[in-house]
């Protein structure tokens, strides 16, 4: 199975060396290794959390490295792709593609950019299958318009754009979700006790819809409570989002409810740049656990008084 991650700065010296191997079948050891100077560690230091990587069992087998602009805040631009010549023709491409214009959607960005050599008429033909346009040049070569000394003297490109729509907007019929606003707490905190069947009011206080309800959510059928999420953007760890309190209403369980609201707020957390979800539970919530396992978030063992005295946990972690 191939998984599709978020980069990371230590991917830097594979991707080289993929680059280096995959296009060896076209190209001199010299002329992989000058291809790869494109590629310098930079672009992941600073642009991993807006660049993918699609891996299996056997380790890295593609690749796409982008950063939405930080001069042009409608623009997202992708920088360098690689396939294993093993996966071409298999989709993967496009995959990753799609996969950083929801990202760059989501984020608000409403046009990506590329630009690709006018020899290679294989990236070119692609880039017009996904929907990009070329721009216009000051010369054109079999039929496609071309920017002369565009990275400088003879380094001719074709520059490409592609408008992106409006992220779209899931929905679960028949409920209605919205951000949580602080007079949410009473409706919340007086249905809790109920819907655990104990007491679990007293781990959610005003203070975190209060302060974080723009980052929490709640459902809602025919005006009644269904269910909710209270989370929110770590301010002191940049890359992680944090699901703090959930409930479905017993009534509404087993609809996909739960999960929805779940995936709502990864993608939330994805669009602010945060490239991990954590949350906690206690390790007798066998049913807790078992439901963030099949949202993809890795348990940890029980972790002794880790919320003080006798107050043992089992920590979640989800890559988005």
């Amino acid at each position: 199975m191939h998984d599709v991650r978020r980069a990371r700065t230590t991917d830097h010296t594979t991707l080289v060396e993929c680059v280096q191997r995959w296009w060896g079948d076209s190209r001199t050891p010299e002329q992989a290794r000058e291809l790869s100077l494109l590629l310098p560690r930079l672009f992941l230091q600073h642009f991993a959390g807006t660049s993918l990587v699609l891996e299996d069992e056997t380790g890295v087998r593609a690749f796409l490295v982008g950063f939405h602009s930080a001069d042009r805040p409608h623009e997202a631009y992708i920088h360098f792709v690689g396939v294993d010549p093993e996966l071409r023709k298999q989709g993967v491409a496009r995959r990753l593609y799609t996969a950083f214009f929801e990202r760059a959607a989501a984020a608000g960005r409403t046009e990506v950019r590329a630009i690709t050599s006018p020899q290679n008429t294989g990236s070119i033909a692609f880039h017009q299958a996904m929907g990009f346009e070329p721009e216009p040049g000051d010369r054109e070569a079999d039929g496609v318009p071309v920017h002369g000394d565009y990275d400088g003297p003879g380094q001719d490109r074709v520059a490409f754009r592609k408008k992106l729509g409006a992220p779209e907007v899931r929905t679960l019929e028949p409920f209605t979700t919205r951000a949580a606003v602080p007079e949410d707490f009473d409706a919340v905190v007086s249905v809790v006790d109920d819907w655990w069947g104990r007491p679990a009011s007293r781990d959610l206080t005003r203070v975190f819809v209060n302060h974080f309800h723009d980052t929490s959510l709640i459902a809602e059928r025919d005006g009644e409570l269904a269910g909710f999420v209270i989370g929110f953007l770590s301010p002191s760890r940049p890359d992680e989002a944090y699901i703090h309190f959930t409930g479905v209403n017993p009534a509404w369980r087993r609809t996909g409810l739960g999960r929805f609201l779940y995936e709502r707020f990864f993608a939330m957390a994805r669009a602010n740049g945060r490239t991990v979800v954590k949350a906690i539970t206690s390790p007798q919530n066998a049913r807790s656990i078992a439901f963030h396992q099949a949202l993809g978030f890795t348990p940890s063992d029980p972790i002794t008084d880790y919320d003080g005295p006798s107050l043992d946990r089992v920590t979640f972690r989800r890559e988005l």
